[in-house]
């Protein structure tokens, strides 16, 4: 048990729960025992599996840029997809913000969105976001605007390229207002007269993939590539590849990734420093409930109080003071 200790940390379960979720092969007598594992990696394959989650998923967002950098192929179907282009006309797409894969960095210092030019004419920048963030819309409005701002020193603004920001995210943006996938864009309040067509933010949300299943005339494609997102092993991955070319080879590439072992550990400090935010967050969030709860404790002492002295003085017909001085305040 001692040599799984330095997985158990990174797996996020006790030592006892990891001994009741792994069997190795039996002893002739029929009992159980540990086998001795020489590589490390085969080890914390065994724990990811188990608590399905698999190797390549590790790093997420990371790990999918990585595959997106790597397959250029799997990277035009899906911006055909997104875009509702043919994939045909995707003559070139250009990644400005390459990741130097297996890097040793920070997690904090790792670029998670992606961001290309189409074609020379239209700026693309894709984020897959998993964690809530409750100021998605201004951030993905400051994205937008940085990656907007493209010109440089001598060009006029005809130069300016259309720019869209791309969210895929597995939370629900506006609670009121569920939707697969949306389009927003700058018009008229009144007659929707578009003012520019070089803003454009689409939103796929991901948590409402069932629900889009069952409606009518939604892009078979866009569900194929929601349920890809929402694929928790590589196994399911390659269920729903199903003999599909491109994604048979996005399977096949992130195999390759998963296997080196500097993009694996660079997708789990991502991970982890992902894990670690989340964390504080909810911890912050405990906390701030809990002094709002005493608050409110508080609070409403000091009005039941407050209308315990009006009745005395009311009922007794006395001053607040005497009320107070009753009550022994």
């Amino acid at each position: 048990m001692l040599y799984f200790t330095q997985i158990i940390y990174k797996a996020g379960v006790s030592e006892d729960r990891i001994a009741v979720l792994i069997t190795p092969a039996k002893n002739k007598g029929g009992s159980y025992k540990w086998q001795k594992r020489e590589n490390f990696m085969e080890c914390e394959t065994i724990i990811c599996l188990v608590m399905r989650r698999d190797p390549a998923k590790l790093g997420g967002a990371l790990m999918t840029n990585a595959v997106l950098q790597k397959n250029e192929e799997v990277l035009r179907n899906l911006l055909a997809t997104l875009l509702e282009m043919d994939e045909a006309d995707i003559v070139d797409c250009h990644l400005e913000n390459p990741i130097e894969l297996g890097k040793e960095i920070e997690g904090k210092e790792c670029i998670l969105d992606v961001k290309l030019t189409l074609n020379n004419a239209k700026i693309i920048n894709i984020e897959l976001q998993v964690y809530k963030q409750t100021y998605w819309v201004e951030r993905s409005l400051l994205y937008w605007a940085r990656a907007f701002d493209s010109l440089k020193s001598g060009q006029d603004y005809s130069m300016l390229l259309p720019t869209y920001h791309i969210g895929i995210l597995d939370f629900t943006l506006f609670e009121d207002h569920p939707k697969f996938m949306a389009q927003y864009l700058i018009m008229d309040a009144e007659d929707k007269f578009q003012y520019s067509d070089k803003l454009c933010i689409k939103v796929l949300d991901l948590t409402q993939l069932d629900a889009a299943r069952k409606q009518k005339n939604v892009n078979k494609k866009l569900l194929k590539w929601a349920s890809i997102f929402k694929a928790e092993t590589l196994e399911e991955l390659e269920q729903l590849a199903n003999g599909e070319e491109v994604f048979e080879k996005m399977v096949v590439t992130m195999k390759k990734l998963s296997e080196d072992e500097k993009i694996r550990m660079q997708c789990e400090a991502r991970e982890d420093y992902e894990r670690c935010l989340l964390s504080e967050f909810n911890a912050g969030k405990r906390e701030g409930e809990e002094i709002g709860e005493k608050r409110g404790r508080i609070a409403g002492k000091a009005e039941a109080l407050t209308e315990l002295i009006n009745n005395l003085m009311e009922t007794q017909h006395i001053s607040e003071e005497e009320a107070k001085k009753m009550l022994k305040l």
